[in-house]
């Protein structure tokens, strides 16, 4: 099949090099935070993956000192100013997930820096998760008056039981690396400089083994993750679009742009 084009994409970078692909989210003004151009391209670049036969394992990484921000969400709030016209809208959300569930190449998140909101469920659900010690790994929706979306709710319980998942997700904390691996939240913590050699050795591990076996292996085990997951991921997506409508979250994302406190009222 054609090899990746990385003219396709503007907001991921793209790197191939034997039969290792890097993927490198970049809007680093934001700190990779997402726009909605970067969220078509993270849903379709899974497709390009599959299809180059040249490719035997995917690392999703951030450019510079952070892995992803999140939503932009001075998108967010340009939509709330306009009044959100139209209806919700899950498609984009459930593309983006359940197409790097259904990826057929082993995927290795690479993070630095912070996971935060959108970013953090992009990081968990790739197959392994690498982190840098101080990498910040945080499903940040509530503090923005919205609820946990974007896997979330269907991934944390799944990672590290639904106590200390619930906790997580209604306060909004975020977890040093060092405790997210405690924790079974994500494989690895390691000093920032031993980070890039251990993807890599896990990478080409991965790459000179039986593709076949490793990618039906990933399907089998993904398709037991997809039925445990679709009903909680389906509903804190409708509850994400519905608080996305509410005072509360007009107001969560201006005292965000503001770096103010958010005073919430629970409309």
């Amino acid at each position: 099949m054609p090899a990746i084009d990385p003219k396709r994409y503007e907001w991921i970078k793209i790197d191939k090099r034997d039969e290792v692909v890097t993927l490198t989210l970049n809007n680093p003004s934001k700190k990779n935070a997402v726009s909605r151009p970067m969220h078509r391209e993270i849903e379709r670049i899974w497709d390009d993956v599959d299809a180059d036969d040249d490719i035997r394992v995917a690392i999703l990484t951030g450019e510079g000192a952070s892995f992803c921000a999140g939503t932009d969400l001075s998108v967010q709030d340009a939509d709330n100013q306009s009044g959100r016209p139209g209806r919700p809208k899950t498609r984009s959300a459930r593309r983006l997930f359940w197409n790097m569930l259904d990826a057929e190449k082993p995927i290795i998140a690479k993070v630095r820096g912070p996971a935060y909101g959108v970013g953090v469920n992009i990081a968990l659900a790739c197959d392994l998760v690498y982190a840098a010690e101080g990498a910040r790994f945080c499903d940040s929706h509530v503090k923005m008056g919205i609820a946990a979306g974007d896997g979330g709710a269907a991934l944390y319980p799944l990672l590290i039981g639904f106590h200390r998942a619930k906790e997580l997700l209604m306060t909004g904390e975020p977890v040093e690396a060092k405790k997210a691996a405690e924790l079974g939240l994500i494989n690895y913590c390691l000093p920032d400089a031993e980070l890039d050699a251990a993807v890599d050795a896990m990478a080409q591990k991965l790459a000179a083994g039986p593709p076949l076996a490793i990618s039906y292996t990933k399907m089998s085990v993904n398709l037991l993750l997809k039925q445990m997951t679709a009903g909680a991921f389906e509903t804190s997506q409708a509850y994400d679009q519905l608080t996305l409508f509410t005072k509360d979250h007009a107001e969560g994302a201006k005292a965000f742009l503001e770096k103010r406190k958010p005073k919430f009222n629970g409309s």
